[in-house]
């Protein structure tokens, strides 16, 4: 059921509407060699793998700042980015006549300002879109900080790219059509000027965090693996990311892939290892993991008592967070090198063009096993997406305290994870060459 204030900021959103309507690696190789060998039954007859989805992936620098995938608006040959997002449950796009609203000092209140949001998912030109279906649908992201309200639901079969030129068709996909965007903005000129960063909303969220439903919680809208698994187009509850090579430009796009229905053993190279990881709780969605220590250049660095239990892997949110305390943050800057700025980012002492590309800040996560371990690097240029403002230096996409593991990590990090067996694992990914797409014959079912 949508809450008192839902109502209310749909209400609004539909006069607004109205108003506004007017207007690799060896190891990889031996791991794939091992998945088929174990395919190996029935007198020497290979079992095929598993049914898998695929959807491929983008990592822009400057605009989304996230990982997407590109969807196909139908009856035109543009796209629309939606956020690949780990973070979130539900699947939503926007519709034609949608409305994003901000100004507001409060955080969950309509504001004074409203645009037409002109990127938006064309169902009616699909020729396999349904009628929308009414759906009352409210979801807050953010701790309020974005609401998004929608009041119909559409199947579609829905295709996806990559700026490599990677496409997968989806038949039957449900989203939420978002009528209504809310964030906490201020806009203190009163004028509700539109900024680059208000440029920078979502159009679309396509959530791949755990199915809830019980009790405690319960995924208020689409969940595409979910249908997936109810019409049997995939066997499990399993999905696997991870994105190519750096490319070369610190301003060209990431690529790579994920599947839902399998984990493809192609691409990561070293062990695949099961980490330490929690169930939600009441107040969270997602997939939480045991904090990392960290190093770089083959230093520890010392991070104290953070009071982090639990790190949140979210690949829908743009800056990494690390565990480190407020007293060695100083300590921080020393062994790295890098400088916090006078605007308090975490900075590259230089410009982008200088960071060197062979830097790794090194996490060594636990494994789920006593003794077990998984080491993954992130080269300190992945976490180069900004245009800092500040001259001389160069913003990373980076900063010290809590523990957010999101879009650079995954740039580094490949991701497993078994919503049944409640298993997460990591693997050193960003070894596929770019554009690369599933290797059927290196999938399995389940995490090994």
């Amino acid at each position: 059921m949508l809450t008192q204030a839902a109502i209310s900021l749909l209400a609004a959103s539909g006069a607004l509407a109205a108003t506004i309507g007017d207007h690799h690696q060896s190891s990889a190789l031996k791991s794939s060699s091992s998945a088929i060998a174990r395919r190996v039954r029935n007198c020497g007859k290979p079992t095929p793998p598993p049914p898998t989805v695929y959807f491929p992936l983008n990592f822009r620098y400057g605009s989304d700042e996230k990982i997407t995938t590109d969807l196909i608006i139908p009856g035109t040959n543009k796209t629309m980015p939606v956020c690949f997002d780990q973070g979130s449950e539900d699947y939503w796009v926007t519709e034609p006549g949608a409305v994003f609203n901000w100004g507001s000092e409060l955080s969950g209140v309509r504001g004074p300002c409203n645009m037409s949001i002109t990127t938006v998912y064309e169902y009616s030109a699909s020729p396999d879109a349904t009628d929308p279906v009414p759906f009352g649908y409210y979801d807050s992201y953010g701790g309020g900080s974005k609401n998004v309200l929608g009041d119909t639901t559409v199947e579609d079969t829905m295709t996806f790219t990559s700026v490599a030129g990677q496409r997968s068709t989806i038949p039957g996909v449900r989203s939420v059509l978002a009528k209504f965007i809310n964030i906490w903005y201020p806009d203190p000129s009163g004028q509700c000027e539109v900024t680059d960063d208000l440029k920078k909303y979502d159009v679309g969220i396509l959530g791949t965090a755990p199915y809830q439903n019980s009790t405690e919680d319960i995924t208020p809208g689409p969940h595409v693996r979910q249908q997936l698994l109810e019409q049997g187009t995939i066997k499990a509850p399993v999905q696997s990311m991870w994105m190519d090579k750096r490319p070369s430009g610190i301003e060209d796009t990431y690529t790579g892939g994920a599947i839902f229905g399998g984990i493809d053993l192609s691409k990561f190279t070293g062990s695949l290892v099961k980490v330490r990881s929690f169930k939600n709780t009441d107040d969270s969605v997602g997939y939480w993991v045991a904090p990392p220590t960290l190093s770089f250049q083959g230093k520890r660095i010392r991070q104290g008592d953070t009071g982090v239990r639990r790190c949140f892997v979210d690949s829908g949110t743009q800056n990494d967070g690390l565990p480190i305390s407020y007293d060695l943050q100083e300590e921080f800057f020393k062994t790295t090198g890098l400088v916090e700025s006078p605007m308090g980012h975490t900075s590259w002492p230089g410009t982008c063009e200088t960071v060197p590309s062979d830097v790794t800040l090194d996490m060594r996560f636990p494994g789920s096993k006593n003794g077990t371990f998984v080491d993954i690097k992130v080269p300190l240029k992945n976490y180069v997406r900004w245009d800092s403002g500040e001259e001389g230096l160069c913003r990373l996409n980076l900063y010290l305290g809590g523990c957010t593991l999101a879009a650079p990590f995954s740039t580094a990090a490949f991701f497993a994870a078994d919503d049944e067996r409640g298993e997460i694992a990591f693997a050193q990914g960003g070894i596929s060459e770019r554009g690369s797409e599933p290797i059927q014959a290196s999938i399995v079912l389940r995490i090994p």
